[in-house]
C-alpha cells in the first residue's frame, strides 16, 4: 500500500520486480477468442465475453456465433465485447441497444443497457518483462454520439447489462444494431436470467482510496458544492462496482474541539521551557504553506484602548526570522482589512523577551486574534523553521483607581490545567455523509478518520499528538479518551459500528512493532468496540494480535496462517499495488485480462474477506510533475512514484494503470479547463474486477445453499456435488502465480455454480 514515502527498496527486497516469460502478442492470452457474427461485407463484426483486452490487432474469430450469448443472475451487471473490423473506414455509425424481452413479455429496458468504447493508452515502458510496448485497451468512454471505426483494426464496444432485482427467471432476447450510410448489422442477444439474486450490499469489503484533489484539479472545479456533487457521482460509481471509497468522509469530518487548552497549532513542550511546567513548540517543515499556532479564540478588547503583548521566544537557529501577527475583528466578528499589526523578529537560541505595544488601534476593533508563525511568513509558505514560546502576556492599560493589570490571554503561560481540558465534537458533516453513504449508498467498509493518533509506514513513522500534547503526557490520554469514547458512542447510537476501520499505519517493518502495537492498545483501551486495522507484508502472531483487520500485500497471503488465525476472530484482506509484479496476479493495464477477476477468486478460496488498491483515482505524481502540471492519464498510462523520499523530478515507475481504474472526463487537463459536472470513465480492468466481485457473491449464495440444504435426505448427493464445486480444481489455480489465463475456464466454472444455486434454492 503506498500512502508516504519510496517503495523502491522494498519492491526490490520483497522481490516485486521480477521478470517474467515474454507477453503473448494479444492481451487476452489466448489466440482464438471470441466468435464470429459476420464476416462481410465491408466490415466484419465479432464478440466476445466481457472478460478479454481486445487488441487493435487481434485476428478476427475463425469460431463462428452468430448470437451473442449470455447469462446473469438478477441485480447483477454482465457485460460482453462487440467488434467492429472493417476494411474501409465507416464513418458515423450509430449503435442502438434495444430491449430484451421473455417469452411471458417480461423486459428488461433499453435503459438497463449501456454501451461504452473501448480506448486505447500507449504504452511506451511496460511495467515488466510480461507487459509490452503498444496500445492497450483500457478506458471504456461512454457511446454519446455516432463514431468513425477505422479500416483495418478493430473497434470494440464493451457493452453491460444490468439485471433488475425483479426480473422473472428465464430467456431474454433482443438485438444490437449498428448502422452507417451504406452498411448495417443486427446482432441478436440472449441473456440467461438464473432464479437468484444478488444482495445490493457486497458480501467482500473493500478499500479504493479517492481523494479530491486530483478530481477538483482535473474537473476544473471551483466551489465546494460542485466538489460535493462530483465526488457524490464517484462514489455512485464505486457502489455500482461493489466497492467502497476508503475516505468516504473526506469532505464531512468530524469537528473536534477542545475547551481548556486555548491554543490550536504547535506542541506543549515539557523541555527547555522559560517557566512552569510548558513551553509551546511551533514547527513549520512545509513548503507549501505558513504554519502557525493561533489564540483558539478572538479576545475581546476595548475600544481605544492601548495594549501591550510580551512573550519569551527562542528558535532553533540563531538569527531566524519568526513572525507575530495580530488581527482585528469588529463586533460582528468581521476581518478589519488593512489593520493587521505584524512583527517579524529575529530569534535566538536562549530564551528572549519581546515586546509588540498597541497605541493605536482600529477605531471600529472590537476583537483581537493572535497567530505565532516559526519562521517568515511569505505569500507562499516557502519558509521553513521552528520556535518555542512562554509566558505570553496580553495586557490593557488600567482603567480605575483599582484596576489590576491582567491578561487577557487565558493560558497565556500554557500553564492549562488537565482536569479543566474537555473535548467536544460536531458530527453535523459527518453525519449527512454518514446517511447518504452508510445508510443510503451502504458502504460496507470505511476508514474512520480519527484525529490525534500517530501516523506512518515503513519509511518513518510521527507520534500522535491531541490539541498539542504528545503521546504519553497525561493530557493527551485523557483528551484522546475522551474523544475515541464520544465516537464509539455516536457510531453504535447510530448503527455505524462495525463496518469502520482505523486505518493509521501503513505496512510496518519489524523495528516498527513496539510502536504499532502501543497505538493499537491506546485504541483498544478507549474505545474497545472500535475495529483496528493495518496493511502488513505477513500475516502472522508478531503484530496481528493487537488488531481485527490485517491487510497482507497478495504475493505475501499466507492462506495457511489466515485459516490458523481467522477463526480466533482476525479478518483478513489482501492488497495489490506496485507489487507484485508477474508472474502473480496484478493490476496493471499491460498484464492479463483476467487478473482482476482471478484476484477475487483467490480472495474467496483462501478466506479473505475484503480488499483494497492505495488508489482509483492516481492520474499525476505531484513528485514528478511541478506545481500546475497535470499528468493526462489518457496518454501517458505509467504511474509514477510520489514521496518516499524520492527527489523532485526524479523518475521512478510504479507501473501502468497502478492505483488507476478510474478515468477523468478531461482529455486534456492541460488546456481544457471546461468545468466537468459529471462522474469518472470506467476501465477495463475496474469492469472485470465487479465480475470478480460479483463472482465472489455466486460463491457465498452456493457456500449459504449448501449449509441450508445439509440434512434434508432428498438433497445429499446435490449437497456433495454443490460442495465440492466450493474446492475449487487446480485447472483453475494453485496459487497466485499459477492460474488459468483463459477466462473462459472461469465463465464455465461458474455457470455449474450457478445451476448449483438454482437447484439447491429451488422451492
Amino acid at each position: 500500500m503506498k500512502t508516504r514515502k519510496n517503495l523502491l527498496a522494498l519492491l526490490i527486497s520483497a522481490g516485486f520486480l521480477c521478470v517474467s516469460t515474454p507477453a503473448r502478442a494479444a492481451g487476452s492470452e489466448r489466440a482464438g477468442y471470441g466468435y464470429l457474427i459476420r464476416s462481410g461485407p465491408l466490415c466484419a463484426v465479432w464478440w466476445a465475453e466481457g472478460a478479454y483486452k481486445v487488441m487493435k490487432d487481434d485476428p478476427v474469430p475463425a469460431a463462428k456465433g452468430g448470437v451473442i450469448k449470455l447469462a446473469a443472475a438478477r441485480n447483477e451487471y454482465e457485460p460482453f465485447l462487440l467488434v467492429l473490423r472493417p476494411e474501409a473506414r465507416l464513418s458515423d455509425v450509430r449503435v442502438v441497444a434495444g430491449p430484451l424481452t421473455d417469452e411471458n413479455g417480461g423486459t428488461i429496458g433499453a435503459a438497463n443497457i449501456s454501451v461504452c468504447h473501448v480506448g486505447y493508452v500507449n504504452v511506451t515502458t511496460p511495467t515488466d518483462g510480461l507487459g509490452k510496448a503498444g496500445w492497450w485497451p483500457d478506458p471504456l468512454p461512454p457511446y454519446d454520439k455516432p463514431f468513425t471505426a477505422p479500416a483495418g483494426e478493430n473497434h470494440p464496444l464493451w457493452i453491460t447489462v444490468r439485471v433488475p432485482k425483479d426480473s422473472p427467471a428465464g430467456i431474454y432476447k433482443g438485438e444490437i444494431t449498428f448502422a452507417t450510410v451504406g452498411w448495417s448489422c443486427r446482432v441478436p442477444v440472449e441473456l440467461r436470467v438464473w432464479g437468484f439474486t444478488l444482495p445490493d450490499k457486497s458480501s467482500v469489503r473493500s478499500s479504493f482510496g479517492l481523494p479530491s484533489g486530483d478530481i477538483k484539479a482535473y474537473h476544473n472545479l471551483e466551489t465546494r458544492e460542485e466538489l460535493e456533487q462530483v465526488v457524490d457521482l464517484y462514489y455512485e460509481n464505486l457502489r455500482e462496482h461493489r466497492v467502497a471509497p476508503t475516505s468516504p468522509f473526506e469532505l464531512y469530518p468530524m469537528r473536534v474541539g477542545t475547551s481548556g487548552v486555548f491554543w490550536k497549532g504547535g506542541e506543549f513542550v515539557i523541555d527547555g521551557v522559560h517557566g512552569g511546567r510548558r513551553a509551546l513548540k511551533v514547527t513549520d517543515d512545509t513548503v507549501e504553506r505558513n504554519v502557525a499556532a493561533e489564540y483558539e479564540s478572538t479576545v475581546p478588547i476595548d475600544k481605544h484602548t492601548p495594549l501591550k503583548l510580551s512573550f519569551w521566544a527562542r528558535t532553533a537557529e540563531a538569527g531566524q526570522r519568526y513572525t507575530v501577527l495580530c488581527e482585528f475583528t469588529t463586533p460582528e466578528g468581521a476581518w478589519i482589512p488593512a489593520a493587521n499589526l505584524v512583527r517579524v523578529f529575529e530569534g535566538i537560541t536562549d530564551w528572549k523577551q519581546e515586546t509588540v505595544e498597541f497605541f493605536q488601534l482600529p477605531a471600529e476593533a472590537s476583537g483581537l486574534r493572535l497567530s505565532l508563525f516559526p519562521a517568515f511568513r511569505d505569500n507562499t509558505g516557502t519558509t521553513k523553521g521552528t520556535a518555542w514560546f512562554d509566558d505570553i502576556v496580553l495586557q490593557a492599560a488600567p482603567k480605575g483607581p483599582e484596576a489590576r493589570i491582567d491578561s487577557l490571554l487565558a493560558g497565556g503561560d500554557f500553564e492549562m490545567p488537565v482536569e479543566g481540558m474537555k473535548v467536544s465534537i460536531d458530527f453535523t458533516d459527518f453525519d449527512r455523509g454518514a446517511r447518504r453513504y452508510l445508510d443510503e449508498f451502504g458502504f460496507n467498509a470505511y476508514d474512520l478518520p480519527l484525529e490525534g493518533l500517530g501516523t506512518g509506514s515503513f519509511y518513518d513513522h510521527t507520534a500522535g499528538t491531541f490539541a498539542g500534547f504528545r503521546q504519553g503526557t497525561p493530557e493527551y490520554d485523557n483528551l484522546l479518551s475522551q474523544y475515541l469514547r464520544q465516537v464509539e458512542d455516536h457510531l453504535a447510537r447510530n448503527g455505524w459500528l462495525g463496518r469502520e476501520y482505523i486505518y493509521w499505519f501503513d505496512e510496518p517493518d519489524p523495528k516498527d512493532y513496539p510502536f504499532v502495537r502501543e497505538g493499537m492498545l491506546n485504541i483498544r483501551k478507549n474505545a474497545p468496540r472500535l475495529t483496528r486495522f493495518i496493511t502488513e507484508h505477513q500475516p502472522g502472531p508478531e503484530i496481528m494480535d493487537v488488531l481485527e483487520i490485517g491487510c497482507t500485500i497478495f504475493n505475501r497471503v499466507d492462506p495457511k496462517a489466515v485459516a490458523e488465525l481467522a477463526p480466533k476472530g482476525r479478518e483478513f484482506w489482501s492488497y495489490l499495488c506496485t507489487g507484485p509484479k508477474s508472474p502473480w496476479v496484478t493490476l496493471f493495464i499491460d498484464h492479463p485480462a483476467v487478473n482482476m477477476r482471478m484476484w477475487l477468486w483467490m480472495t474467496y478460496k483462501w478466506g479473505l474477506k475484503g480488499i483494497l488498491v492505495w488508489r482509483a483515482d492516481y492520474w499525476s505524481s505531484p513528485t514528478l510533475f511541478p506545481p500546475g502540471v497535470l499528468q493526462n492519464p489518457w496518454q501517458d498510462p505509467m504511474s509514477y512514484t510520489v514521496g518516499y523520499g524520492v527527489p523532485f523530478g526524479q523518475v521512478n515507475r510504479w507501473g501502468n494503470g497502478d492505483g488507476r481504474f478510474l478515468y477523468p472526463p478531461n482529455r486534456d487537463p492541460g488546456k481544457d479547463k471546461m468545468k466537468y459536472l459529471c462522474g469518472p470513465v470506467n476501465s477495463i480492468r475496474w469492469e472485470i474486477m465487479r465480475e470478480g466481485i460479483e463472482d465472489y457473491e455466486y460463491f457465498v449464495l452456493l457456500e449459504r445453499a449448501v449449509k441450508d440444504a445439509k440434512g434434508k435426505a432428498k438433497n445429499k448427493a446435490i449437497v456433495v456435488e454443490a460442495d465440492k464445486l466450493l474446492d475449487f480444481p487446480a485447472t483453475l489455480f494453485t496459487s497466485g502465480t499459477e492460474y488459468t489465463k483463459d477466462p473462459l475456464d472461469l465463465l464455465r466454472y461458474r455457470a455449474k455454480v450457478a445451476e448449483m444455486i438454482e437447484k439447491l434454492t429451488a422451492r
